[in-house]
Parts: structure tokens; sequence; C-alpha cells
């Protein structure tokens, strides 16, 4: 069952998975469904926490619907026999309803949940990892990591950002004063931040060294969502001057001066801001505490094997946002909940468990086959 905050947890465990939110709490369900006992999700703060630090107004990207008796898994769900859009009672949650949707999953599946520990380094033994915690030492056969990247804000390399207030550092748009304000960063987050500012009645200008408003690529990783699109077009058709879209800009420096904070473009023109401008720059890498352990690509992302594994770390798996394959992006919940079975069935088999009942899973939207069937860029799995 989910745990207290108090340390009930063993100093060894089989598999210690670090991160309850999705991913983790998806990857323990399937493990315990396999039977292995000794199976742990290790949590900094509370179940969701990373939800839980959301802005009050922002809501998830991908619509939620109870399919599951038809065979249609709910698209946020951790789990084929589960629904946030049933349970929740809405379509598009927020962070707090979406925490609540996981703890109540973590409960109902039994699963074994240490809170407000905190893992500070991973480091391989002769069999097996130690992790150092601020509790202490555990001892664990596999590690998952399951961190997202919420908790780890970009500056985007920008001089004097220190200035700026990053999307992850408000917690409630209505908070913020003002009647303008500067957004840094036109994807997802940016044109959130816009929409929130503007239903509180603020001129919002977003800046972009792209134009991903306009951009209309069939990857949902890779644009603006449908839902996005719609509410921006709602927002627009209602006021069409409260956002201003200045794209093929990119800020580069922000100067904070007695009239204001002045934001710098490359190609030299400026603006001058009487709020802090809002960073919408992204996030880094959620795999920074065990980073040397694994090797990266060109965009940043951790090279894996097929089995999501470290190419350099036998044991150390990854599961969650920053999982990818030929240039495929498994950053939604629906999407990564798709390689739970393979790394399930990779640790199984090291354990002599049995997974034949991950054929259940593959019935319901599953990858088990370790991307074999990819090629040339392009899943036809």
């Amino acid at each position: 069952m989910a745990k207290s905050d108090d340390l009930l947890m063993p100093r060894y465990i089989q598999v210690a998975i670090v991160g309850a939110g999705p991913a983790g709490l998806g990857i323990a369900r399937v493990l315990h469904d396999l039977s292995i006992p000794d199976v742990w999700v290790i949590e900094r703060g509370l179940v969701g926490q990373s939800f839980l630090n959301w802005p009050a107004e922002t809501h998830l990207l991908t619509p939620s619907f109870p399919g599951n008796v038809f065979g249609v898994t709910d698209l946020n769900a951790i789990s084929y026999d589960s629904s946030p859009g049933w349970s929740l009672k809405c379509e598009h949650p927020d962070g707090k309803s979406y925490a609540s949707y996981l703890s109540q999953a973590a409960r109902a599946f039994r699963l074994n949940v240490q809170t407000n520990m905190r893992v500070l380094s991973v480091e391989p033994e002769e069999e097996g990892f130690t992790l150092q915690t601020n509790h202490g030492e555990i001892r664990a056969d596999f590690v998952i990591w399951a961190c997202g990247q919420f908790g780890m804000p970009s500056n985007g390399g920008i001089i004097g950002s220190q200035h700026a207030r990053h999307y992850a550092a408000v917690h409630s748009w209505q908070a913020l004063s003002g009647n303008e304000h500067f957004v840094i960063g036109g994807y997802e987050s940016g044109i959130d931040a816009a929409l929130a500012l503007i239903s509180e009645g603020k001129k919002v200008t977003v800046f972009d060294p792209e134009s991903p408003w306009d951009d209309n690529d069939k990857d949902p990783s890779r644009t603006l969502s449908p839902y996005t699109k719609q509410r921006l077009a709602e927002a627009r058709k209602d006021n069409d001057k409260a956002v201003n879209f200045t794209g093929n800009t990119e800020i580069v420096a922000i100067d904070k001066r007695a009239d204001g904070f002045h934001l710098l473009a490359g190609d030299g023109r400026s603006w001058i801001s009487t709020e802090a401008p809002i960073l919408a720059t992204g996030f880094d890498s959620g795999t920074d505490v065990v980073s040397e352990w694994l090797d990266y690509n060109e965009e940043g992302l951790p090279l894996l094997t097929p089995q999501d594994e470290s190419t350099q770390l036998p044991g150390l798996f990854l599961v969650g946002p920053e999982v990818s394959h030929h240039g495929q992006l498994f950053c939604f919940i629906y999407k990564f909940r798709q390689r739970f079975a393979v790394v399930a069935r990779a640790i199984a088999g090291r354990l002599g468990i049995d997974y034949s009942d991950l054929e259940l899973y593959a019935a319901n939207n599953m990858y088990l086959e370790d991307l074999t069937c990819c090629e040339d860029d392009k899943c036809m799995c």
C-alpha cells in the first residue's frame, strides 16, 4: 500500500523507482502485477508533486475520457484499467486534480510509495546500486528513473534571466500585477501563460525565435496541442488585440533598470516592460542526478538501449517524458506508458519471473517489441 511520509521502506529493495508521477506509478503498477514483491516508489515530495506545483490555472493538454470498458485507455491514465476522466469527472484536469487521481491510483493499486525522500545520488555496486538519500542509504538491485522535468526550469541561456519569472515559479496568474506582460517562449507553456493573463484582462506580447503558433507539424510532441490552439482561437476572436505575437525574435538578454525591464533581441531590437518578464523557455533534463551514468544525443535526450536502459550502466532504466527512440518522442502520458511493458519485461526476465501476463498490456496499446519495427525514423509498431 502507499505509505505516508514516515520512513517505512526497508534499506534493501529489489526495484527502486525514483519519482511518484504518472511514469513512476505506472511502471510500479506493471511490476506489481508481475508479483515482484520488493518494488518501492521514492518521491522527493508528495505523490504527484510536480502537478501540485503547476500554476493553479494550468490543465492537462490531452483530454481524458473513460473509454476503458470499450478497450480504449484514457489518454491521461497510468494504467489500462483506470481513468482520470471517470474519477475526476472532467476532461482536462488541473494539476491539483490530477495529483489527486495519482494518489488515489497509488492506494487502489496498493503500491509502495515513500514520500518526502530525496535521492541525492545513485552509485553502482558490484551487485546492484546504492542510493544516497536525505534519509540515508538505500540498496536496490534495479533503479528506474522516473523524474519529470517540471522541477528543472531552463533559463534558455538568456543573460540576466534572474530578473525574469519562470513559468514554473508562478503559483497563480491571478496574483500577477500590472496590465501588460511580456512572455519569452511561444510553445505550450508560453501560450498557456498568455491565455491565462488574457483571461485576467492583461495585454500580452509573446516572443519566440520561430513562430510555433503557426506551425502545423503532425507530431503532437513538436507543435501546439489542439486544446491550446482552440483556446487561442477563442481568445483572439473575443479580443484580437489582447495578444501580440512576435515571431523570429530571439530574446538574448534582460536588464533591470530604473524605468523597468529591458528585453534585448539578438538583432538589436529592444522592449521595456514594467513587470518582470515571464520565461516560458522550457525545462532542462530531469536526469541530472544520474547524468554521469547516461549518454545524451545532440538534442540533450538520453541515449537508451531498446529496453530503455542506460547504455553505460546496466540495471538503470528510464521511464517518462524524456524517453525517445529513432526520433520518436514519448513525452506525453499516453506515449511513455507504452514503454512500461518493455522495462517490466527486462527486469522480470532477469529476476526469472514469468512475464507472459504482459500480453495483457500489449492488448492495451503497449509496445512489447523492442522497436525493431522502427525504420527511417518512423515507428510502425
